[in-house]
């Protein structure tokens, strides 16, 4: 038999590791749904086929809600209960039942109509638990409908070796619930480093390459492939010769990284003694663990939305607390950063409780939802707030903030918390410590009149470029225009540092330019006092620091203020980790 061709595809490295395996090629609820007509022999297949369908449906359900249920509590495990009784529906299942032998349709046209007339039944009622319900029919009916084609969405539990997930794009919410075990890397056609999906595959420790146009349709299931996430390479029927060079390039890599796994009980201390606090970026209380074994010290962001996208809606602040409580504890004797809920953009409510909106990254979203949803908000401050009794060095910190009036805003449902649990005689720390994002240039513009009212900022960087530059940062045809470099970006970063400093607070960066290693200098000779990056980020850039000197840092900043394009600034950063810790280079590039 002939072997096939190699082929090399080229898209945009997202997070770094080198792979190989077959491809799992995951289709997505936009192809559309076969429609055609049957006999009347044809039926009792079709009744045949849904009831199998059915079966595997809830034998999913029921694994996915034990291993939350384990994971995360009973509660958490409590929201598969509608998706059951949808399944166990004898009316809905009987009306399916009904069409297919009226209509002589197959079964999945059916289905969908089926469901599609109950859902906007619901969805016209008052009552807002049964317009909910809605959600929980589309749901299962997509998973049905998935099971049909002979690929539930619990298409990793049959897996008998892991393999190389292809997608047109995914849902950060669908990359938490991944089983890291059965997936090997990511491939995406859309997205960009910067997206929340990448951002997601960095915290598990997966390669990934995103923004590789056609993936989908030039990759089959099983086909044999490479990845490659420092370079966006990937092959596919990859040679004997070009399998051995990656696995040359691997182990090459792996002695890098274990020599830099003796760095965890080190500090992140530049050669002429400037310290620098290192902490890490979590997404779910079991991340806690990844940041110990990686040398952080601390959470210096913890995206406590991803608890409301796992769970597909608000979860009770009984539940958010023991999420919180259960961070706070891990991470003693160490600080917890929580950022409030910053939904929106690329992060929708798995439970559809934000409305599509035409440009969501400048809409409803994070602060803004906060403020105009106060139960809400005060829901989850009480929750942080209770955490705090755990642990005297969690802090709060409020996203997308763009001016003073908001933090003020903020700050006054945040005391209405503190009274009511004053009131009702639960513990919480009163002297919880507040900070803002600065992610929005009018925030850094701004920057001095934000600081009074706050202890600390810490730089999203990922928005802010995305902001700066007009560049949206999960659109893969302008990657090349997203530039952390840019000299507006890093006049906006100096100017938020120097003004927390002025005002005698602390600055820090939680965006992915904190865990580049050849960016962690220029950040450093900014002035920024802490930097917090995914856990498998934390060991590079701590190497790169124990190598350079702060002034080194410094020297570097200063130049990059003469300097007319970002990309004459990252020569320069490159130049100087290339000087000090060339082997970072072969793990970041």
């Amino acid at each position: 038999m002939e072997a096939k061709r190699e082929l090399e595809l080229k898209g945009i490295g997202a997070s770094p590791g080198i792979v190989g395996g077959p491809v799992l090629l995951l289709k997505t609820d936009d192809d559309p749904l076969p429609e055609y007509a049957i006999s009347a022999e044809d039926v009792p297949r079709e009744m045949i086929r849904l009831e199998t369908a059915l079966i595997e449906t809830r034998r999913q359900l029921h694994e996915i809600q034990q291993r939350v249920g384990e994971a995360m509590g009973s509660e958490s495990a409590g929201i598969f209960e509608a998706h059951l009784h949808v399944v166990d529906d004898p009316s809905f299942v009987d009306e399916v039942y009904r069409d297919v032998r009226e209509k002589r349709k197959n079964v999945e046209k059916i289905l969908f109509e089926t469901s599609e007339r109950y859902a906007q039944t619901l969805l016209e009622v008052e009552d807002d638990y049964l317009r909910e319900r809605a959600t929980d029919i589309r749901d299962v009916t997509r998973r049905i409908l998935r099971n049909l084609a002979g690929g539930g969405s619990d298409w990793l539990a049959g897996l008998e070796t892991p393999r190389v997930l292809v997608a047109r794009d995914i849902a950060p919410s669908e990359m938490a619930a991944f089983d890291r075990r059965k997936i090997l890397g990511v491939v995406t056609e859309m997205g960009s480093p910067t997206s929340h999906a990448a951002i997601m595959a960095r915290a598990m420790d997966l390669p990934a390459i995103v923004g590789l146009r056609g993936a989908s349709s030039r990759l089959a299931d099983g086909d044999r492939v490479v990845l490659d996430g420092v370079r966006g390479i990937l092959v596919l029927h990859p040679s004997p010769a070009r399998e051995e060079a990656y696995g040359q390039i691997a182990r090459s890599r792996m002695v890098i990284q274990k020599r830099l796994g003796t760095l965890k009980e080190e500090e992140a201390v530049t050669l002429d003694g400037h310290a620098v606090v290192l902490s890490a970026n979590i997404e779910m209380p079991a991340d806690v663990e990844a940041v110990w074994a990686r040398g952080a010290r601390g959470i210096g962001l913890f995206r406590s939305e991803y608890l409301f996208l796992a769970e597909g809606g608000e979860p009770s602040e009984e539940r958010q607390y023991e999420a919180y409580a259960e961070v706070a504890r891990k991470i003693l004797p160490e600080s917890a950063i929580i950022r409030t809920l910053d939904l929106g953009g690329d992060k929708v409510a798995a439970a559809g409780k934000i409305a599509g909106e035409a440009n969501p990254f400048l809409g409803w979203r994070a602060i803004r939802l906060c403020l105009d949803r106060p139960a809400t908000f005060k829901t989850q401050l009480r929750a942080i707030l209770r955490a705090s009794a755990h642990n005297p060095k969690v802090r709060i910190m409020y996203p997308m903030i763009s001016s003073a009036g908001e933090v003020d805003r903020a700050n006054v449902l945040l005391e209405e918390c503190k009274s009511e649990l004053a009131a009702a005689g639960t513990a919480f720390n009163p002297d919880v410590e507040v900070g803002v994002m600065i992610e929005i240039p009018s925030a850094a513009l701004t920057a001095d009149l934000i600081a009074p009212k706050v202890k600390f900022f810490s730089i999203g960087t990922n928005d802010l470029v995305q902001y700066t530059l007009a560049v949206d940062r999960g659109n893969e045809r302008i990657a090349q225009l997203y530039e952390p470099t840019h000299p507006a970006v890093l006049q906006l970063i100096r100017h938020a540092v120097e003004a927390s400093h002025r005002h005698g607070i602390w600055t820090g960066v939680c965006g992915e330019m904190a865990g580049n290693p050849i960016l962690a200098p220029l950040l450093l000779g900014l002035g920024v006092d802490e930097l917090s990056a995914s856990p498998g980020a934390v060991p590079l850039v701590k190497d790169v620091l124990r190598h350079i000197r702060f002034s080194e840092a410094q020297d570097l900043a200063e130049a990059a203020r003469g300097m007319s394009t970002g990309a004459e600034v990252l020569d320069h950063c490159r130049a100087l980790v290339r000087r000090a810790a060339p082997e970072i280079l072969e793990l970041a590039e």
